[in-house]
């Protein structure tokens, strides 16, 4: 896995540095079992994060490598996939800004059996297994988060099955859409996700023209509105209920 900065021309490497970490900053600011951490432990915390600049198309890490430790999404959407013998691959979820993931792979010190790609430039932050090793056994409220995780982690693989197996495409993408707007619901975007409709496509492992029908059939129903690079939630009661999943607290 290869860790860098994002390309930014002549503009100084100390500023780049800045500007990341001023990223970085903020989406911890809206981490709920980060914010409940003392404030020592937080900047401890902050200064193992180690900092990931993918492109768009760049793998973050595919199947067979080691996990590092558990990965946060910064800013961005990278897609979560399991890879077939046939070179085809199955969608299994999209992580957006607010998002944490490959906790189960960490704790079992496993290889991933999956892999994951960013389908937009995207920063990624590591937390070390050792640092997270060390808040399961000091702090209950850090290991409540991380068994939080891995028990919706669990209900939504289940989920995402009975999709790809009974489901219709409506049901798929309304899924999508609700799984970034969970992603995103610490993060101040007030129901304004900036995904657009190919990302969703490619979420879903679908083609552009049956994920467009899809997302028009939800507007007209009233659940979003689509605009350039994005959608708006309209009700969001309304776009768990069709995309049968329990909507998060």
């Amino acid at each position: 896995m290869r860790e860098r900065l994002a390309d930014a021309g002549d503009e100084p490497l100390s500023a780049r540095q800045r500007r990341a970490q001023g990223a970085v900053d903020r989406m911890l600011d809206v981490v709920p079992w980060y914010k409940g951490l003392p404030e020592l432990e937080r900047d401890l915390i902050r200064a193992e994060l180690r900092v990931v600049s993918l492109a768009a198309g760049e793998f973050l890490f595919r199947a067979g490598n080691r996990s590092p430790g558990w990965y946060g999404v910064v800013q961005g959407l990278v897609k979560w996939s399991s890879p077939g013998a046939d070179g085809k691959s199955l969608s299994l979820a999209g992580f957006s800004t607010g998002s944490w993931f490959g906790e189960a792979t960490m704790i079992r010190r496993e290889r991933f059996e999956y892999e994951v790609v960013a389908l937009r430039p995207s920063q990624i932050v590591i937390l070390p297994r050792e640092t997270c090793e060390r808040l399961w056994n000091n702090n209950i409220e850090f290991t409540k988060a991380l068994m939080m995780h891995l028990a919706q982690r669990v209900d939504w693989l289940m989920s995402s099955f009975t999709s790809n197996v009974l489901l219709d495409v409506d049901t798929t993408v309304a899924r999508a859409v609700a799984a970034q707007f969970n992603a995103e619901r610490h993060s101040g975007t007030n129901g304004r996700l900036k995904v657009s409709q190919e990302e969703i496509a490619g979420l879903c492992g679908i083609s552009r023209q049956r994920c467009n029908a899809a997302l028009a059939r939800l507007a007209r129903a009233g659940v979003l509105e689509t605009y350039y690079g994005g959608l708006a939630i309209l009700d969001v009661d309304e776009l768990h209920r069709l995309a049968k999943v329990k909507k998060n607290a």
